[in-house]
């Protein structure tokens, strides 16, 4: 979000990068619509209603958000819009941690750099999502993975719950993209970690977990090496 004292970044072809949602950016040429989208949300709470245009520009403004993105609802930034970016940047800051931990080198943009030199492109989902939305994040990240990341870099999302790490999972089956891509709940993040440090795993299991070498969601592999496993209930083994 933008400090409220311009419309955004114009881009050459006179649209304006408005919002990044998850490191994907949404560009609208409509000048008044991205000053609307870039405005702080102290500077929202004392502008007068009259100020963001009559009733009929203000849904003209809404349809052309709602097509930009999928399910995008247009609103004046509030507080909770603050408290949900911190959300997110603790979220994000969370995975990058634990790429640390797990022995990768992390960057600020979420790619992972792996000793073994394979390269994990990683997208923090905070919240729950719809079908539409995460096959619209798989979609951009598929269009933008090697630009980001290079040819060889393979992509995982990161997300809230098994509910939102399912809803991944066909998205990127429907899009033909499970030989480059994965999905993990953050809380099957934190399991893998836990093992590693413990000593149940080294870096080179943590890369067949986390990239194509497996099955889509992580999530079911754990699940097996859990109803598998003979050291005792609740613990992996290999």
């Amino acid at each position: 979000m933008s400090d409220g004292q311009d419309t955004g970044t114009k881009a050459a072809d006179g649209r304006y990068a408005v919002l990044d949602v998850f490191g994907l950016k949404l560009e609208v040429s409509n000048p008044r619509l991205a000053e609307l989208l870039t405005m702080d949300a102290g500077k929202a709470l004392t502008t007068d209603v009259r100020d963001l245009g009559t009733p009929e520009e203000f849904r003209s403004q809404r349809r052309a958000a709602e097509q930009a993105v999928p399910e995008i609802v247009l609103a004046p930034p509030t507080v909770r819009d603050e408290m949900d970016e911190k959300h997110r940047r603790e979220f994000r800051g969370q995975v990058g941690r634990i790429g640390d931990s797990l022995g990768f080198e992390s960057s600020a943009d979420g790619i992972w750099h792996s000793p073994a030199g394979l390269i994990i492109l990683t997208r923090g989902i905070d919240r729950p999502v719809s079908f539409a939305a995460a096959s619209h994040f798989v979609g951009e990240i598929a269009a933008h993975r090697e630009s980001l990341a290079g040819p060889d870099a393979t992509a995982l999302f990161v997300v809230d719950g098994q509910q939102s790490a399912d809803v991944f999972k066909v998205a990127i089956r429907q899009c033909h993209l499970y030989n480059v891509m994965r999905v993990i709940s953050i809380d099957n993040l934190l399991e893998i970690e836990r093992v590693f440090v413990a000593g149940g795993i080294d870096h080179s299991k943590v890369l067949v977990l986390l990239t194509p070498a497996a099955n889509i969601d992580v999530g079911e592999i754990l699940s097996v090496m859990r109803s598998t496993d003979a050291g005792g209930p609740g613990e992996l083994g290999y």
